[in-house]
This record gives C-alpha cells, sequence and structure tokens, in this order.
C-alpha cells in the first residue's frame, strides 16, 4: 500500500513481477477488462535514477481476450507422432528467440515452415533453404540454431514424389 500525497488515505497497490503477471494472465488475470496475454520487463537507468518498464500485451475486449488463430488446423498436428516432439521444441525455441529479439514469432519461421523443417529434416543450411519462404536471411540468422535442434538419429524423409506436369490435349 502507499499513500497519497496530502492525503491519509491509502490507495491499494499490486506488485507483480513479470513472470507473475504472465501466469496470472494466463489464469484469465484481466486489466481494464482486458486479458494480460504477454508481459516484458525493460530495465534502464535514466539520469542515474533506475526504472524498470513493464510492457504489457492485452488481449481484445470484445473478443475475450484470447489470441486469435490463424484459420485452419496447426500444421504440426499433421507430423508423424515421432517428429511433432520436435515441432513442439522448434516452436518453443522461435517463440523465446523471438521474444529475446524484440520480434514477432513469423519473423522467424512460420509454424508451416517449422513442419516442413519437421518433415524434410534438412541436415545442411542449403537444404533448409530450400523449404519455401525460408531463404538467405533467415538461414543466415537464424539457420545454425535451427539445424542444431534437428536429431541426427532421426531418419530423413523421403523426398516428395514431384507432381507430373499437366500436358494440354492436342487441339
Amino acid at each position: 500500500m502507499r499513500k497519497r500525497s496530502g492525503s491519509s488515505e491509502q490507495e491499494p497497490t499490486a506488485t507483480y513481477s513479470s513472470n507473475e503477471i504472465v501466469q496470472q494472465g494466463q489464469s484469465s488475470v484481466r486489466l481494464s477488462g482486458r486479458e494480460v496475454l504477454e508481459a516484458r520487463e525493460h530495465f534502464f537507468v535514466h539520469g542515474n535514477v533506475p526504472h524498470i518498464a513493464v510492457v504489457l500485451l492485452l488481449g481484445d475486449a470484445a473478443g475475450g481476450g484470447a489470441r486469435q488463430r490463424p484459420p485452419g488446423p496447426d500444421p504440426g498436428e499433421a507430423l508423424p507422432d515421432d517428429r511433432k516432439g520436435l515441432y513442439r521444441a522448434l516452436r518453443t525455441w522461435r517463440n523465446e528467440r523471438a521474444k529475446s529479439d524484440g520480434v514477432p514469432s513469423y519473423v522467424i519461421a512460420r509454424n508451416v515452415q517449422l513442419a516442413e523443417i519437421c518433415k524434410r529434416l534438412p541436415r545442411t543450411l542449403a537444404e533448409l533453404k530450400e523449404i519455401e519462404g525460408i531463404g538467405e536471411a533467415t538461414c543466415e540468422k537464424y539457420g545454425r540454431d535451427i539445424l542444431t535442434r534437428i536429431p541426427q538419429d532421426l531418419p530423413a524423409a523421403e523426398p516428395e514424389p514431384s507432381k507430373p506436369e499437366k500436358k494440354d490435349a492436342p487441339a
């Protein structure tokens, strides 16, 4: 509790670490009618005075506070059982890395790309670049991290047979 200046009234305040906010956010704590989806701390010193800023990602009040998923099923659901663990590990790594880099997770790789990595199990950067949407910049910044997370004991996937080209019927 802290006192208001010039008043004997005490104003109730709550102090939470960002981890507590996130944990409570997952338990549907609401701020102004909106659920706390994520919290990020930023510590800085300004004029020799330490400050901490907590940035909160709030859910939409009208939508009930839940993040809306893109339409369609999670691409990891279609993976064989022996690849689902890798898919979850890659998603966890991607989300943590995105958080530490301060970028949205899709900047590093979309779920479809992670699922394709799990299907193909690339062993080199060249093989990783063959996946649609993964280019030179992604490979340069994140490629080695991705490749080191692929277990060597998983057998490489057979390349998908190329689809036969449609030939126009003679006129």
